[in-house]
């Protein structure tokens, strides 16, 4: 996925020893977060049987972790200088890529269904975020995707950020069991995970390149605004009225 490789005009390529390992390290934290956020709601109720998961639950439990695993890995290569083996590797992170969005909309209309069931007031609510993210991350990666070959910089940063549109709904595990706090600012703690991503890039463009990658800004500019609307447009009562057309009765 990730990419070290520069671009043209860009400062030399640099040896393995000097190269930059922000990606690699980043993608490290991305995966804790994730491993550390489904103990409860997956690992040990897939262990006890306490709940019953349907098979596409696992397919989708495995084809997420397992691209975040990638990703850790590309970046590792990249950070290494094994330019050509990051490049072999990358036809599966693309194929992971096609499988996580049908597997990603169908868990949304699945979770909208058993909130239904449970006579959860406005099951869709939490269906727009997961929408979002489903979107912002299939919108990136292909992206990222058709910039590969000639634009690195730009290959990595857009799946730095596709990646993080897979750890806020992770993130969502924790923000979750916070009772007693105001539903809105629920929605918009999970970006306080995400955010710090991207102002961590800002800094390493800063520092790296004396400028700010127009790519990183790019993705910020995409990213912030989306968060904010977010937060209002999954309680409006036009989307709450809409979703079930778009999506299916629960």
């Amino acid at each position: 996925m990730s990419s070290s490789s520069t671009e043209t005009g860009a400062a030399p390529v640099r040896s393995a020893a000097e190269r930059p390992q922000f990606f690699y390290r980043s993608a490290i934290v991305m995966a804790v977060i994730v491993v550390l956020s489904f103990p409860l709601t997956y690992y040990m109720p897939a262990l006890t049987g306490s709940r019953n998961f349907h098979l596409l639950h696992h397919l989708h439990a495995l084809a997420y972790f397992a691209w975040i695993a990638l990703y850790v890995w590309q970046t590792r290569l990249a950070a290494t200088c094994r330019i050509a083996r990051h490049r072999e590797i990358g036809l599966a992170g693309f194929a992971l890529t096609g499988a996580l969005v049908p597997l990603g909309v169908w868990m949304a209309q699945r979770a909208a269904e058993i909130r239904a069931a449970k006579d959860v007031p406005h099951p869709y609510e939490f269906t727009w975020f997961n929408l979002t993210d489903i979107g912002l991350f299939t919108g990136l990666m292909i992206a990222s995707i058709l910039l590969v070959t000639k634009h690195k910089e730009w290959h990595r940063r857009l799946t730095f950020t596709a990646a993080l549109c897979l750890v806020a709904p992770a993130a969502t595990r924790w923000t979750l069991k916070m009772p007693g706090l105001d539903p809105l600012f629920l929605d918009i703690a999970v970006y306080f995970v995400m955010d710090p991503f991207l102002i961590a890039l800002l800094l390493f463009d800063r520092r790296t390149l004396g400028k700010f990658h127009p790519a990183t800004l790019t993705c910020v500019a995409i990213l912030i605004p989306v968060q904010v609307a977010s937060a209002f447009i999954a309680r409006s009562d036009w989307w709450n009225t809409l979703a079930p057309s778009l999506i299916g009765p629960p």
